[in-house]
């Protein structure tokens, strides 16, 4: 009886293991004029967003990312050395949820660009 109860147990605790693993993979691309966003939940990197333009000082940039239900404002944030701006995974899970439909606004200099993001297969 304690052979089976113990069986018992650990065929639970193994399910229950399983299943808070388990987590759905989101992909994600969004390109405008001057910028391209790309986010992938199995990454360590999260969310990046490149500048695609020529100008090699951006200066502050606004960035503000909506999400279905909340959204994240950067203020007087740059861009690396790689033209990239990089939000951790952490930061960006909130946003980037399975089907959601984030929009990310960005503003610099005298410019405002909208990336429309879409769900990769």
């Amino acid at each position: 009886m304690k052979k089976l109860c113990f069986l018992i147990l650990m065929m639970m605790f193994v399910l229950v293991a399983c299943s808070t693993n388990q987590q759905e993979e989101a992909h994600y691309i969004a390109k405008s004029e001057h910028w391209k966003a790309v986010y992938h939940s199995n990454t360590e990197e999260g969310l990046r967003i490149f500048y695609l333009g020529e100008e090699k000082d951006l200066g502050d940039l606004q960035i503000t990312i909506e999400g279905s239900k909340q959204s994240i404002t950067f203020d007087d944030v740059r861009v690396n050395t790689n033209k990239q701006f990089i939000l951790t995974k952490k930061e960006s899970t909130k946003i980037f949820k399975k089907d959601a439909a984030p929009m990310i606004h960005i503003q610099w200099q005298s410019y405002k660009e909208t990336l429309e993001i879409r769900t990769l297969v």
